[in-house]
């Protein structure tokens, strides 16, 4: 890619590192790929030092948020008329408690969401909807049917 952001083509209109159809990259049939070559080196490109998509993002708080995300499930799970129906079973009836599949809900939405939500907003800033955009989507699309 070139300072723009466009891809760079060869003549014959392939990306650098591919070939026609036909053609393979080292005459043999194969279809091996210099990634790094295809990437012109992005990854260790110094200009880009600090613009890290997954800063702050750890495997450590994805899983605590998992878990946590997980336990406020169950009492949405529990409360839930359709799985009662389903189970038939009555869960434990007090004053609120049929807005509890609505409030955990809502709180897990936004306690495990939060870190997808925020990655797709930088990622439309930057114009290069990435997973963490579709992620976002399907999220959204999940809570407001709901």
């Amino acid at each position: 890619m070139n300072e723009k952001g466009e891809r760079l083509m060869d003549q014959d209109g392939t990306a650098p590192g591919t070939t026609n159809e036909d053609e393979s990259v080292d005459g043999s049939g194969s279809h091996e790929m210099d990634h790094v070559a295809m990437t012109g080196n992005h990854a260790r490109d110094e200009d880009h030092a600090g613009h890290d998509r997954h800063e702050g993002h750890s495997v450590a708080m994805f899983r605590d948020k998992f878990w946590l995300s997980l336990l406020l499930t169950v009492p949405v799970l529990i409360w839930s008329p359709d799985i009662e129906t389903w189970f038939g079973y009555s869960a434990p009836s007090f004053p609120g408690s049929e807005f509890i599949p609505a409030l955990f809900g809502t709180i897990i939405f936004f306690y495990g969401g939060a870190v997808f939500l925020r990655g797709a907003r930088g990622e439309l800033a930057q114009r290069q909807p990435g997973m963490m955009t579709l992620i976002s989507m399907a999220i959204v699309v999940a809570f407001v049917v709901s």
